[in-house]
This record gives C-alpha cells, structure tokens and sequence, in this order.
C-alpha cells in the first residue's frame, strides 16, 4: 500500500468515527432513574450502543412481549440510567461501567440485569412521573430484573451478581439498602420461575392404569375465574371490556368473578381507558391467550406505549 493510499484509509476511518452518533443530551433530571445513586457532575454525550448491549435489549423487550418504547445509547454517564431527553426515553449506560461489573463479577448476567433494571423503569412508568430515583420505585426495578433474568435463564445468583458487588450495604435517600434490593431481585426471580415449564426430570411418571370411569359421565366445558387489578402507583381506574373466549364482560371491582368462560387455551381481547388522577390517561388496548381452568386467577397488567395510548394484557402470577 502506497504512502497516498495510507493517509486517504486513515481519513475514511476518522470520518466514519466522527459520523457516530455523539451528541449533547439535555437530561430531565427529575425523570432520571440511575442503577445506583451517583450524581452526574459533567455534561452528558451519547454515543451509538454497542450491537451487544442492543441485542440484549432486543432480548429482553421479546422475552417479556411488550413494545419497546425507548432507545439505548452508551454515554458518560457514572454507571446506568432510565431517563428522558427532549420528550425522548433514553437508556444510557457506561461502556466502562458494565465492562468492569463483567470482570468484578465473572457473568455476562451482571450487565444484562443492569439493563434489564433500566427496562422496568421505563416499563413501570417511573420515567413520566417528576421526582428520579426513589426507594420504593428502585426495588420495582429491581424486582423486574430478577423476573426477566428468570426468564431468560439465570441462577439466582447471577441474577443478583451485580447488586452483589456494587450496591451500598447502608443505602441513601435515593436507592433503597443492599439487602432489600437483594431481596426483590430474589422476589422478581422465583416469580419469573413459577410459571415455566417443567424438565423432563421434573415429571415424575406414575403407571398406575387409569380405570376408565363407568355410566354416563358430564363433562364440564367452562369455568369460573377471577379478573384482579392489583393497582398501581398513580391512583389509576380501568373502565376496560375484556372479551375471553368469546364471552364479553366489564370488571366492576378490582377482584371481579366471571362465570362461563370455555375451558382451555383462549383467545382474549381487552379495550378500553385507563384514567390516572397521578399521570393522566390512554386510550388500552391488548390480545392475547391465556389457558382457563376452573378458579384461575388472572392479573391485568398494563404499560404507556405512546402518549394517550397504553398497552394492556392478562397474566398469572
């Protein structure tokens, strides 16, 4: 390669570095949710995440089923954050920060349950109400970390790797003690098991003969199950109408029995309004299939997807 072919590959590449995003964010400080308390004392830069960090978002937003209403970006800031810039939800994490957690902790998980905990930030609507990190809403977050690494995989203690290793044994007014952020991962983790699938070492087998039942045998083809709405932080009611099975009905309490609905995996279909004293309201709507069986209990979850616009669905604990 020629001396002249030399300096022309070097200017190609400190112009493709130049071409990456590398922009002064204008944080809202009161809708910023940090992994752990640490003030940000220098002007904020994003720059373009990571394909690694990027796919693991990707990982946990399918793995969970929910839209993702957020972009991720790596930036100087002290360790990771939930925020908004420009009426724009951001996930902003440290390159440094995550690479030195990987190292202290030896996991791969220690990096994915930070972003994951970033995730239910945005998820659980911390990032739209004034007022940052806060205890209570800290171990939210930390709860839908051990869920989702549940879900993807990890051992308890993988799941709570990182928390482990940097968390404040004596918390601050911000960000809730060691032990109790612990113990919400732990919480969000065994939750995230309790619904999957057992192994084939998990079934046990039983030979007994099954005696074929005698006379004229009625068999049941619908069941009654309970709709709950648990309630949320911002003092929210939910005139919805859910259709399960072909069946339509409108919840009138936060525990509502419905009687009638076919056994089995179903369809189901929930619109409606969520009108929130706290945060304002959306317009819901959401589908999906749950498995009836006789006293189910199922949960109604939702999520602000776009301004006036939430997203619902049903689940089990």
């Amino acid at each position: 390669m020629t001396m002249k072919n030399i300096i022309y590959s070097v200017i190609i590449i400190i112009i493709s570095f130049s071409a990456e995003a590398q922009e002064k964010l204008n944080l809202e400080t009161g809708h910023s949710c940090s992994y752990y308390g640490k003030k940000i004392e220098d002007e904020v830069y994003s720059f373009s995440s990571t394909k690694e960090a990027t796919d693991i978002i990707t990982r946990i937003v399918n793995i969970i089923g929910l839209e993702q209403n957020f972009d991720i970006m790596a930036a100087n800031v002290p360790n990771a954050l939930a925020t908004i810039s420009n009426n724009k939800r951001l996930i902003l994490y440290s390159q440094n920060f995550i690479m030195n957690i990987k190292n202290a902790t030896g996991t791969d998980w220690a990096g994915i349950s930070i972003l994951a905990h970033e995730i239910g930030h945005h998820l659980n609507g911390h990032t739209i109400m004034p007022g940052g990190s806060r205890p209570k809403i800290e171990l939210q977050a930390d709860k839908f970390s051990g869920f989702v690494c549940a879900k993807m995989g990890a051992s308890l203690s993988d799941a709570q790797a990182a928390m482990t290793q940097i968390a404040s044994n004596s918390g601050s007014s911000t960000h809730p003690p060691k032990t109790a952020r612990l113990e919400a991962i732990a919480l969000g983790w065994n939750q995230g098991n309790s619904g999957s699938t057992p192994t084939n070492t998990d079934i046990k087998t039983n030979n007994t003969p099954i005696e074929k039942p005698k006379g004229n045998v009625i068999t049941k083809t619908t069941a009654s199950i309970q709709i709950v709405y648990k309630g949320d932080n911002y003092s929210c009611n939910l005139p919805v109408t859910i259709t399960i099975g072909g069946k339509t009905f409108t919840p009138t309490g936060s525990s509502f029995t419905v009687t009638g609905i076919p056994l089995g995996e179903q369809s189901y279909r929930i619109q409606g309004q969520i009108n929130c004293q706290v945060i304002g309201g959306c317009n819901a709507f959401g589908q999906g299939t749950i498995n009836v069986i006789e006293d189910a209990i199922f949960y109604i979850g939702w999520q602000n997807v776009a301004f006036s616009q939430c997203k619902i669905w049903l689940h089990e604990r």
